[in-house]
């Protein structure tokens, strides 16, 4: 890690698209933009400073560090968020900072983790590019080797973040490199953004196949890979036999057979709750887990949800979801997509002229896990 490495959120912006409210101060899933950026920030064990439009030598409880912008607009404004980075390397004697804006209430601190193992003296900043091509200059690592660019940008009063990055030697890191969702790149900066932001949906994705086609080895390496990237997964798993939650000798068993309605047995870190009920179903259990990125569902081979569903050369090369709920298959080997079983029971089998018509779904192999991540984040960014 760096000699002086420094997190920075930049929030000195007036909020003008949002009313000229503090941004960071807006509210999702009950925690301030601010804090669900900290929150992030500080276990990476990183001096955190903010870049603000008024509050100056104040330090936070949590020892974050306030520095007023210094250059203004004709009309009294900050300069930006090249001024916001510009003051602080002026106020401090660090020597580079991991920059993320106030109004990203998405970001992870894994953004940043990936971009410090590429940080080098060579570079004047380390930026991500998303899979739209775009570089996002409002999340990456920014050295005192900017800080001649940036006085001259500030001097000449040209704010444009693209003409300033294009006068630095930049190394640019595609997202897909590292299964970093692009959505978590979101900029919240009007009201119908934040209105879509809380109405997005929780994607599910099912992986689904026969009996003995990998089903739990598959979705074991893909829980994997996707927690590496820090991508919050949640995995329910239907079990078709009436399983023994509660293990007999059990202080929670013993009230269970007390006759108690449920029980709940929790420490200081985790819960697990025995709770009787018919006629369950998968989306029963979505509300518990609303920090999640996605919901993986192991079975629900009928379902109507989106699926990756595995083949097995011994067991059979005939798919059992229908086509139109797959997004791909995992297999050893081939796959008779024109010949789905379950296709054939819903009428909807495709041959002759219309099976030329429709698309094949991919085939990939059990061992292609970093392309199987990738079609997942796709899942997860299509649904923002």
């Amino acid at each position: 890690m760096g000699n002086d490495w420094r997190s920075l959120i930049l929030m000195g912006g007036r909020g003008r698209r949002m009313g000229y409210v503090d941004k960071g101060q807006l509210i999702y899933r009950g925690r301030t933009f601010l804090n669900r950026i900290k929150d992030e920030l500080l276990p990476l064990g990183l001096p955190c400073v903010i870049s603000t439009a008024d509050r100056e030598n104040l330090t936070g409880e949590d020892g974050t560090i306030y520095v007023k912008d210094i250059p203004k607009l004709p009309d009294g404004s900050g300069a930006g968020p090249m001024g916001g980075i510009w003051s602080c390397f002026q106020k401090t004697g660090a020597e580079g900072f991991f920059t993320v804006s106030c109004d990203m209430p998405l970001f992870r601190r894994e953004m940043f983790l990936a971009l410090m193992d590429r940080v080098r003296p060579e570079y004047d900043a380390v930026l991500w590019r998303t899979r739209d091509g775009r570089i996002q200059p409002m999340c990456g690592y920014y050295s005192r080797a900017c800080l001649f660019s940036l006085t001259k940008s500030i001097r000449e009063r040209n704010y444009q973040m693209t003409r300033f990055l294009s006068q630095l030697n930049c190394l640019v890191v595609d997202t897909s490199l590292e299964h970093i969702p692009d959505y978590w790149f979101t900029n919240v900066n009007s009201p119908d953004a934040l209105e879509t932001l809380k109405g997005r949906k929780l994607p599910v994705l099912a992986v689904s196949g026969r009996k003995n086609t990998g089903k739990t080895t598959l979705l074991e390496q893909l829980v994997r890979s996707l927690c590496a990237a820090g991508i919050r997964v949640a995995v329910i798993k239907h079990d078709g036999h009436e399983f023994e939650a509660d293990v007999p000798g059990t202080d929670s068993r013993r009230m269970k057979d007390a006759g108690a309605y449920g029980t709940v047995v929790y420490s200081g870190t985790k819960f697990s709750m025995v709770k009787e009920k018919e006629g369950l179903k998968a989306e029963d259990f979505f509300g518990c887990f609303s920090e999640a990125d996605i919901i993986l569902l192991e079975g629900q081979k009928d379902s109507d949800y989106l699926k990756l569903e595995t083949v097995r050369q011994e067991i059979s090369t005939v798919p059992v979801c229908r086509s139109n709920t797959v997004l791909a298959y995992v297999s050893d080997g081939k796959v008779e997509q024109r010949a789905a079983a379950a296709d054939k029971e819903a009428g909807t089998e495709t041959y002759g002229p219309a099976a030329v018509m429709t698309s094949p779904k991919p085939v990939y192999h059990f061992q292609d896990t970093d392309q199987l991540t990738e079609l997942i984040v796709g899942v997860l960014d299509g649904h923002f």
